[in-house]
């Protein structure tokens, strides 16, 4: 019989370090005045001419969601705020892909209903305009109860352009959006709109428009990686 493998290590106080257990951090290596070597990572934000936003940090939580004791050390974080905050949610709602499996485990620890959006592709990344893919979001397979206390599950909370299409989907049938929650909260913004974020981990990461003179020449280059979690090994490899 095949041995069991040994989780990652869960490391109490430090969930950054805990992701990093898991090969889910990369950031870019830079040269001895602090400039980006690249690759570059493309962000969901987009500048003023619809270009997605690029840095040289990227948080891969899909990385550490595969395992049950990394999942309940993020969702008991998260969950531990929330009730601090005196909130008590009837439904988790996990905005794919990220936030659905965290979900599960935040809701089951919140004692209250869990539920999911799918997203449908409207549009292919690409990387000749600048763009990422494109997507809409829809929940077919669940339902939002009229009065409903809902609280958003994501990954990494940015830009919130997931989370408005999550609100717009919440109050169109009645519910309301109580707080958002995340594994990293890398946007700075401690509330969005009228709306508390609540994450295990709050770290505010630089972007960039692809134009930008910090990182102009890499993206001129092609030095971005407009899927990230698709060429993980490239990016990690670059660090070595």
């Amino acid at each position: 019989m095949e041995s069991k493998k040994r989780l990652p290590e869960v490391i109490n106080g430090d969930p950054l370090v805990t992701l990093a257990n898991c090969d889910g951090f990369y950031e870019s290596p830079k040269d001895d005045q602090g400039r980006y070597l690249g690759p570059l990572v493309a962000y969901a934000g987009k500048d003023e001419e619809g270009k997605n936003k690029v840095g040289g940090i990227y948080f891969n939580f899909a990385q550490g969601e595969q395992y049950p004791n990394i999942r309940e050390y993020y969702a008991q974080l998260i969950a531990w705020k929330i009730i601090r905050m005196g909130h008590s949610p009837d439904v988790v709602i996990g905005a794919p892909m990220g936030g659905i499996m965290l979900a599960v485990d935040l809701g089951r620890l919140l004692g209250c209903r869990t539920i999911f959006a799918e997203k449908k592709i409207t549009q292919l990344a690409d990387p000749v305009k600048g763009t990422k893919e494109q997507s809409e979001l829809i929940i077919n397979r669940h339902v939002i109860n009229k009065g409903d206390r809902a609280i958003v599950v994501e990954d990494v909370c940015n830009n919130f352009s997931t989370t408005q299409k999550l609100r717009e989907l919440i109050e169109s049938r009645g519910g309301v959006l109580a707080a958002i929650s995340c594994a990293i909260n890398r946007s700075g913004q401690e509330k969005w709109q009228d709306v508390s974020v609540v994450a295990a981990v709050f770290s505010p990461t630089e972007q960039y428009r692809q134009s930008d003179s910090e990182v102009a020449s890499l993206v001129e280059s092609g030095q971005v990686v407009w899927e990230p979690k698709q060429e993980w090994s490239r990016l990690k490899e670059s660090t070595k």
